[in-house]
């Protein structure tokens, strides 16, 4: 998720928070973001960043990057300058968010005072203009930061009544404008009283300092950069099934209403995602998808040394064991497979060789420390492997009659990982693969039966060749095209007769009926001319055929076609077959 840091940089900031002569609100502003770099490292730097300052004017101090070192530097060297203006700086975050597209999740953090700003710059005085004009043109860019998911990091204290009436007014901002946001503030402490029962004026030692920002970023974290945390199941060996994390988090996805659901539906993914099968990458193709996410494996950090020293003597749970019905005509089978279980689910113990050379025991010996992260099994690193090796994807099922695909996908840093795409809700949402549901295996097929796999369309619209004269050079070409080929006739027949129909077709597609008779005076004029400059007879008498079918009215029909001028003024049946098996129909 691209995420833009933005500070305010107005002299306000600058203040020193009452109780903590030792901070001032840009030093806990500052300590708050490096706060916030330190966990987007520990979940692995998965985060785009970008800091920016404002006042009145917007500064990008850095440019989206991985790099949290620059970050942490450029955070150090902010300067306060003037008067705040909220609004200048979320201008400026579209035009830097542009580039993203609507289909990632865009976060903005800002650390501020809540400055309302003074005069015509001012929040307040914006909602009183705003009034009324929420369709104004003047006022689009609100529509585009409606999408963002705005987090403003309060910096204050409660007993502030300009603070106070600050946070109103950003809430009214918020809703007025219909933005996605949160206020993240410190709560507010009750009155302290004294052994005698009465109140005493609080404290602001303990209500915003270091460790008051910190929890407001943990917060945050929890809130807005929390992963998706879901269950993997691949197959029903019973360690083929690992937790595992969803990067950036899934969003609810609201389903339109349909012929007989009178209100949308809001769907969510499963807690647990099983994989029905593999297709190739060649079958699947580049299908429409909701969203993109990557699938981490699930490590459990190490808190401290103790909780380490705890773990590794702690005893390993067994699963109970299951109890097995004799009369199963799969009694064997399910034993077999109990006993499997059994053995690779016990605890490892020391061992040795023993026995003489005829009956040799071999007694693996293992080392009594926990086994770390690196050396456990995973099920994303057996997925990814297999599914990079063979090129093929994992069709999943993510809740009901709702379907995604995982795959390995490289980045340009030749990263590898596995990336899962959520399609839309249905069965049928890729129309070349049929119904998802009614996939099965090619060894089903009965005797002499053939695979209609992947499901291939009879006409392409795309696989036909679109005009396009949106721009006046556009038909331009066109029409040079058409003369090349008409210069270089007898050789080029059929080429020129191709693209004079594919241009006919186009006009009356579009109604453009008066470049027919256009074209045809500028056939009639080459003809002319190439006929001063010695050219063939077969060339000028096509030219004049061209041009006297383009005037035809029978020739207004979308689906005829011009064919070229045999010798004896009749043409053959073939060779009409052959040109309109060329040119084709186009829609």
């Amino acid at each position: 998720m691209p995420t833009i840091i933005a500070v305010d940089a107005s002299i306000s900031m600058l203040r020193q928070v009452p109780g903590r002569n030792e901070h001032t609100y840009l030093s806990l502003a500052t300590k708050g973001i490096q706060h916030l770099l330190d966990n987007f490292t520990a979940a692995g730097k998965l985060e785009h960043l970008a800091l920016m300052s404002y006042t009145m004017t917007a500064e990008l101090k850095v440019d989206f990057t991985r790099d949290y070192d620059q970050i942490r530097q450029a955070v150090k060297k902010i300067e306060t300058v003037d008067k705040s203006c909220l609004l200048t700086m979320l201008k400026t975050c579209v035009s830097i968010m542009s580039t993203w597209g609507a289909q990632n999740v865009l976060q903005l953090v800002v650390f501020t005072d809540c400055g309302l700003g003074f005069c015509s710059t001012s929040i307040s005085g914006f909602l009183e203009t705003y009034a009324g004009k929420e369709a104004d043109p003047e006022y689009a860019w609100l529509r585009t930061v409606a999408n963002y998911n705005l987090n403003f990091i309060c910096l204050g204290l409660h007993s502030d009544l300009f603070f106070t009436r600050a946070l109103v007014v950003y809430q009214q901002l918020l809703d007025a404008a219909a933005l996605k946001g949160q206020l993240f503030m410190t709560p507010v402490k009750n009155p302290e009283t004294n052994e005698n029962g009465t109140s005493t004026t609080p404290s602001h030692k303990s209500e915003l300092g270091r460790t008051a920002v910190f929890e407001l970023i943990e917060r945050l974290c929890e809130t807005s950069y929390k992963s998706t945390e879901v269950t993997l199941k691949c197959g029903s060996y019973f360690r083929m099934e690992a937790p595992v994390l969803l990067w950036p988090p899934t969003i609810p996805y609201e389903q339109p209403a349909v012929l007989g659901v009178d209100v949308a539906q809001v769907r969510q993914i499963d807690q647990r995602i099983e994989v029905c099968g593999f297709l190739a990458l060649s079958d699947i193709g580049s299908p429409a998808t909701l969203s993109r996410h990557w699938v981490l494996p699930k490590v459990e950090r190490e808190k401290s040394t103790a909780s380490r020293r705890s773990a590794g003597m702690a005893a390993v749970a067994k699963p109970a064991k299951l109890i097995l019905d004799t009369s199963n005509p799969n009694y064997v089978l399910e034993s077999l497979e109990q006993d499997i279980r059994e053995f690779y689910a016990k605890d490892p113990k020391d061992t040795e060789e023993s026995g003489d050379d005829a009956d040799v025991t071999i007694v693996l010996k293992h080392s009594t420390g926990p086994q770390t992260e690196q050396q456990k099994e995973c099920l994303c690193v057996l997925l990814h492997g297999a599914l990079k090796m063979e090129n093929m994807a994992a069709l999943v099922r993510v809740g009901e009659k709702w379907y995604g695909f995982i795959y390995a996908f490289t980045d340009g840093k030749k990263k590898s990982n596995l990336m899962l795409n959520i399609l839309p809700p249905g069965s049928n949402v890729i129309p070349w693969l049929g119904d998802l549901e009614l996939l099965g295996f090619a060894e089903d097929l009965a005797p002499g039966e053939t695979a209609s796999f992947p499901v291939r369309a009879d006409r392409r619209s795309y696989s036909q060749s679109s005009v396009v004269w949106i721009r006046q050079a556009s038909l331009q070409s066109d029409v040079q095209k058409v003369l090349r080929h008409a210069k270089k006739m007898p050789d080029k027949t059929q080429h020129f007769y191709k693209e004079l129909n594919r241009i006919r077709r186009a006009a009356l597609a579009l109604g453009f009926v008066e470049l027919l008779e256009a074209l045809a005076m500028l056939l009639e004029k080459e003809c002319a001319h190439l006929s001063l400059n010695g050219a063939s007879n077969e060339c000028t008498v096509q030219l004049q055929h061209a041009a006297t079918e383009l005037r035809k009215t029978s020739n207004r029909d979308i689906k005829s076609t011009i064919v070229p001028h045999q010798r004896g003024g009749v043409p053959d049946a073939s060779s009409s077959a052959a040109a309109a098996s060329t040119a084709g129909y186009m829609y």
